[in-house]
């Protein structure tokens, strides 16, 4: 009896973290099934991974048991609990539209670009959202009126925190041999799958960067870069222009097992594919990431020595440069330049790329012309002519990294478009209606690299053009539906205007330029030089992570103590937008110049204006009540406001 009240006594005193540790369960429970979607996959997963499972509910009882410290316990437990179902609810959503699970550098990458958002997010399903978030804030705001007070204890709270933050520290070290908490995966859809969504996602909020290795030593450097700081650099016979087009989301539909169209949509990519150098491309994500593709391929680095989830480009780009294609094949004369039939802010990559050595960065605020698709990505024919006008635009040749949108989600499930049609093998009307749009953007996109290759064909400089899909698209395609197996898995093609001999080869995202490189003789830059000189297997993975460390964040050992590149003075555009002029008459203010675009904006006395676009040569804004030294100018701005360029100001020839 004695020891019941004891007992008793116990869960009263301590009914504050007890019942963190209930609502944390009950939270953690709701937050799976909204991930997992099924009552079944939940129970496979607390069946194969309990102490993971534990180690979420811990997380969570950390997090509410921070409202030990506040007066208004419930208030604040339910505010954190909140926060939490949130993100459970935005993950959901997030599935819905792609494959990789939420994580918190998504937050960064947003950037309340909301002609963004309104490609994944319909009015009504916005204002849906706006009415529940102003609902929650007012339930909260009476919570926090009704909420009691009690007193607080902070002997007892810090102890209880103690407690809880040694549980989550210890706990994962019990399953550390199967890889949990360990640098096995940085993954999201990995960890995510495996070890719950609470545990990843807050992985993701400290997990950055590449870990320090135990073995890091400029003796370590030396040894595992030795062959490669000895080895000569080559000079190639001939120096072609050298284009990635990396296509957005793209894969041949033809490995879908057990599925038909009505007509092939890649046939000229198969074509590519066996008239020239090709092969399997794994790329560092699925559905989603375009980024990090970017980033392996300019790099040569493994994103997945970084940390979960990560996109290098918002972290360790922001404050650095890094060694790159780019910045190597300078070395060689080529001048170079990005090229993107989307805005120049997403991903941070007009502040990004001057830090991988280009020369210039053409968005879509620099063309004219575009047309779009039915969801609103800038369709890929665009892009023939601006690659021309970039190979023209220099008296040298070129490297152009070209990034293309056309085949973007989200997929509608009810279009209307009159393409290509799936025969077999997709019973569910919503995803058939899926895979037919799909497809025909693919159809179109295969219409592009016809017209690419054909306009290529006929430049008097011989030219290699090297085509990949950056990630699988955000469809519900299981890999047993693939014959490859791998849903990390697209293909490349390499083309050429001159004879080119080289075997097929399967490659990683950060294989790919070294491999194309080797074909032409070229072995400019540390990580080329030393990806062509390993056999991709053996202690080939530990010593790229361990250089990929020295060259980013260690002493630079391999570079003799220093950073070796500067940061490029890039330009924005393959033509300069230029001001001659601009008259008023009556209330309206009239610019005229060259290469105006649909993003040019007029500023008066610094300040911006709604502006109209009349056509290339002249622009339009209300302007009442000017004064005769008001000074005028043109800007590029991009989707999200951030003003990219000005134009040159110039008198009219002629």
């Amino acid at each position: 009896m004695r020891r019941i009240k004891r007992f008793r006594a116990f869960i009263r005193n301590n009914r504050t973290a007890f019942g963190c540790l209930l609502g944390a369960l009950l939270l953690d429970i709701v937050i799976e099934l909204l991930y997992r979607q099924s009552l079944s996959a939940f129970r496979a997963y607390l069946s194969a991974r309990p102490v993971a499972f534990l180690v979420n509910v811990l997380i969570l009882t950390l997090c509410l048991s921070l409202c030990m410290f506040a007066k208004r316990k419930w208030f604040w437990a339910v505010l954190i609990g909140a926060v939490w179902a949130g993100l459970g609810i935005a993950n959901m959503y997030v599935l819905s539209y792609r494959v990789s699970p939420l994580s918190a550098i998504d937050f960064a990458i947003l950037q309340l670009d909301w002609s963004f958002i309104g490609i994944y997010m319909s009015v009504p399903v916005f204002i849906l959202l706006v009415a529940a978030v102003l609902l929650l804030i007012a339930g909260l705001a009476l919570l926090y009126r009704r909420s009691p007070k009690s007193p607080v204890q902070p002997r007892r709270s810090i102890v209880t925190i103690c407690i809880l933050l040694l549980s989550v520290a210890l706990l994962p070290e019990l399953p550390l041999a199967a890889g949990f908490a360990g640098n096995a995966y940085t993954d999201v859809i990995t960890l995510t799958e495996r070890y719950g969504f609470v545990y990843t996602f807050s992985r993701s909020l400290i997990d950055v960067g590449i870990d320090r290795p135990e073995d890091y030593s400029a003796r370590r450097i030396h040894a595992i870069a030795e062959d490669v700081l000895r080895t000569e650099t080559k000079t190639p016979e001939v120096t072609p222009n050298i284009i990635f087009l990396q296509l957005e989301s793209f894969f041949d539909v033809n490995h879908l097992e057990g599925v038909t169209f009505s007509e092939d949509p890649v046939p000229y990519f198969r074509a590519l594919k066996e008239n020239g150098p090709s092969g399997f491309f794994t790329a560092p994500s699925v559905g989603a990431g375009t980024a990090n593709t970017e980033f392996e391929v300019m790099t040569q680095m493994n994103v997945h020595d970084f940390g979960t989830g990560e996109y290098p480009y918002k972290t360790i780009l922001q404050d650095t440069t890094c060694e790159s294609i780019a910045y190597n094949l300078k070395e060689l004369g080529l001048s170079t330049h990005v090229l993107h039939n989307n805005t120049a802010t997403f991903y941070d990559r007009d502040k990004v790329f001057s830090k991988l050595g280009f020369d210039s960065f053409t968005s879509i605020e620099y063309m004219n012309d575009v047309e779009y698709n039915e969801i609103g990505w800038a369709k890929d024919s665009i892009l023939t002519g601006e690659i021309l006008d970039l190979l023209d635009s220099t008296a040298s040749r070129d490297l152009i990294y070209t990034i293309s949108v056309q085949p973007h989600g989200a997929y509608p499930t009810d279009s209307e478009s009159d393409g290509i049609r799936v025969l077999s093998g997709i019973e569910d009307e919503a995803l058939r209606s899926e895979m037919e749009y799909y497809a025909t953007q693919l159809q179109e996109v295969d219409d592009f690299l016809r017209a690419l290759t054909a306009a290529l064909e006929a430049l008097d400089e011989p030219t290699v053009l090297v085509v990949y899909g950056d990630h699988m698209p955000s469809l519900e395609i299981e890999e047993s539906a693939l014959d490859s197996g791998n849903l990390y898995t697209t293909e490349y093609a390499v083309w050429t205007n001159f004879p080119l001999e080289a075997e097929d080869k399967d490659v990683k995202a950060y294989q790919l330029a070294s491999h194309v490189l080797e074909m032409l003789g070229i072995n400019n830059g540390t990580l080329t030089k030393f990806h062509q000189m390993n056999a991709w297997s053996g202690a080939y993975e530990t010593e790229l992570r361990t250089l990929q460390y020295d060259m980013l964040y260690g002493d630079r050992v391999v570079y003799g103590g220093e950073n070796p590149f500067e940061e490029t003075d890039m330009r924005f555009g393959t033509r300069d937008v230029v001001l001659y002029r601009a008259a008023v008459r009556g209330d309206t203010l009239t610019a005229y110049g060259e290469n105006f675009t649909p993003y040019s904006a007029i500023y008066i006395d610094g300040a911006r204006y709604e502006t109209t676009f009349v056509s290339e040569n002249k622009i339009t804004c209300t302007a009442e009540d000017l004064p005769a030294d008001a000074r005028v100018s043109v800007r590029q701005v991009a989707e999200d406001g951030t003003e990219l360029s000005s134009a040159v100001v110039r008198e009219k020839s002629g």
